[in-house]
Order: structure tokens, then C-alpha cells, then sequence
């Protein structure tokens, strides 16, 4: 991520958190919609048991998901904020978290699966290239597939701080990766998201 992008990530969220603490809100989110957004993403495939990537993983509330729904994961989440990271270790210690930017992160190893949820959301000088970057690494480190949502270009109603996604642009830039792509559009107005399957 270029620096720029990082200072602008780090503002937002770190105002967000001094405003609302360790709640949805911090991370962008309208009370009771993660939930939504996780169960489309987390339909990809078989998770039980597989190991999961998470990219801006706020507070690891995906991994929360998952284990409300009985699910034995080999969890990694990575976030910019540090605020997020000190309250996901403490809430999961069990997880595995590292504060860096995904984009020059060191992570070794391969994961089942990978994902991104609202991590592409905040408008920034360069996310074209942010979420280029980003899912070819995902696709790079997973050994299943990836799945990641986005604000649709298609909305009616736009916020100008946001990032709104085209559709096509991204399945023609994502079957560049895999012939075997995903798109859903049909679980929030003006929300999609994506899977990229290996193999």
C-alpha cells in the first residue's frame, strides 16, 4: 500500500475507534450487517477444519463467526490498526494476529482459504492497484480459493469517502487469476462479492 494510503487507513480507523471502541462501528460497519456479509463469503466451500487468511481483520470477528458455528479453524487475521490487533489477541488468544500491511506482510505458509471483508471499502488514491495487489497475494498464499466483498459502482446512492467497485471489472481482472470465478449480487443492495477458486 502506498504511504499515502496507509496514513489515510490509519486516520479513518483510528478516529472510528476513538469514537466508538470495540464495537462494529469502529470498523465501518452498520450494527448486525457483518454477519450478512460473512455467512455469503464463508459459503465459498468447506471450512470446518481448514486454515483461513483474513485481510483487514479488524477485531477477528470472522473468526468469531466461525467458531459460534462449531467450526475448528487454523486462523490468521492481518490488520494496519494496532488498536484492532491488541483487542483481537485478547479476545482470541487462540488466533493468530500481525499488525502489518497486507501488501509487504511476510507471511509464510499457505492457507485453505482467504478472505477480505469491507477491506476495500475506504476510498484511497490508488485502489485499483490496492486490490490487484492484494488479491493476487491472497491468491498466491491460499491453496483452496479466496472470497472478498465490495461496495458495488452499480449503487444507486454513492458516500463520497467510499470506494465503489465495478462488477465487471473486477470478474474480468479475477478470471485473470482463475477460470473457475464467482460473482454474487443477490444478499445486500449495492453489495457484491467475489470467489476465486484454485485448481
Amino acid at each position: 500500500m502506498e504511504p499515502r494510503d496507509i496514513r489515510t487507513v490509519r486516520r479513518f480507523y483510528d478516529g472510528q475507534y476513538r469514537t466508538y471502541g470495540f464495537d462494529p462501528r469502529s470498523l465501518g460497519w452498520i450494527v448486525g450487517s457483518q454477519e450478512i456479509r460473512f455467512k455469503e463469503l464463508t459459503a465459498i466451500g468447506g471450512l470446518d477444519g481448514c486454515s483461513v487468511l483474513d485481510v483487514g481483520c479488524g477485531f477477528g470477528d470472522l473468526y468469531g463467526y466461525l467458531l459460534d458455528r462449531g467450526l475448528h479453524i487454523n486462523y490468521t487475521g492481518v490488520d494496519l490498526s494496532p488498536d484492532f490487533i491488541d483487542i483481537a489477541r485478547i479476545t482470541y488468544p487462540d488466533a493468530a494476529f500481525i499488525m502489518a500491511d497486507f501488501e509487504t506482510a511476510p507471511l509464510s505458509g499457505k492457507f485453505d482459504w482467504a478472505f477480505a471483508s469491507g477491506t476495500f471499502n475506504l476510498r484511497l488514491a490508488d485502489n485499483p492497484g490496492l486490490i490487484r495487489n492484494s488479491l493476487k497475494k491472497m491468491f498466491k498464499l491460499s491453496k483452496k480459493g479466496l472470497a472478498v466483498d465490495f461496495l458495488s459502482s452499480h449503487a444507486a446512492f454513492k458516500d463520497s469517502s467510499l470506494h465503489y467497485q465495478d462488477p465487471e471489472d473486477l470478474l474480468a481482472f479475477c478470471e485473470t487469476l482463475s477460470d473457475r470465478v464467482v460473482v454474487k449480487s443477490d444478499y445486500r443492495p449495492a453489495e457484491f462479492c467475489v470467489y476465486v477458486y484454485k485448481g
